[in-house]
């Protein structure tokens, strides 16, 4: 995808969640935020594991969940957490969101685990937000 492309679909309009997307290396994921997020690691050459429980000691925190850490990037131990229907128009629905979003946070800081939290508005500069962010989780640079 072209960056010309890649600019037009983010500004395409409201999350679409739940409807598939591909990733560069031919990953299906939940939604074209999260597609944007792994291609990006992807360039980058960031080792990521997506939706998964492989390796990740952590887990059993979120067992109780339905939901599992969106990335894991095992080389930073670091999770990554899109938060893609936090602009949701339903209201029910981007209250509960919230609810369970706020659930999942205070997990991570009550088990002292690093994590990096994304949302739709930083999509259309991600780099940025994803090596402050990093900068902030790791106490480090993300390496250039």
């Amino acid at each position: 995808m072209g960056f010309l492309s890649w600019l037009r679909d983010i500004f395409k309009g409201p999350e679409e969640y739940g409807t598939p997307s591909v990733t560069l290396t031919g990953q299906s994921v939940r939604s074209k935020g999260e597609r944007i997020i792994a291609d990006y690691l992807t360039r980058h050459n960031i080792a990521y594991q997506y939706e998964t429980e492989a390796n990740t000691n952590d887990w059993w925190i979120f067992k109780s969940r339905i939901s599992r850490p969106d990335f894991y990037l095992p080389q930073y131990n670091l999770y990554l957490e899109y938060w893609g229907l936090v602009d949701v128009p339903d209201r029910g629905t981007r209250d509960n969101y919230v609810r369970t979003m706020r659930w999942k946070m205070a997990q991570y800081h009550t088990n002292k685990i690093r994590f990096v939290s994304i949302y739709p508005s930083n999509l259309s500069n991600l780099d940025y937000y994803f090596r402050k962010k990093f900068r902030e989780a790791k106490g480090f640079n993300l390496p250039a």
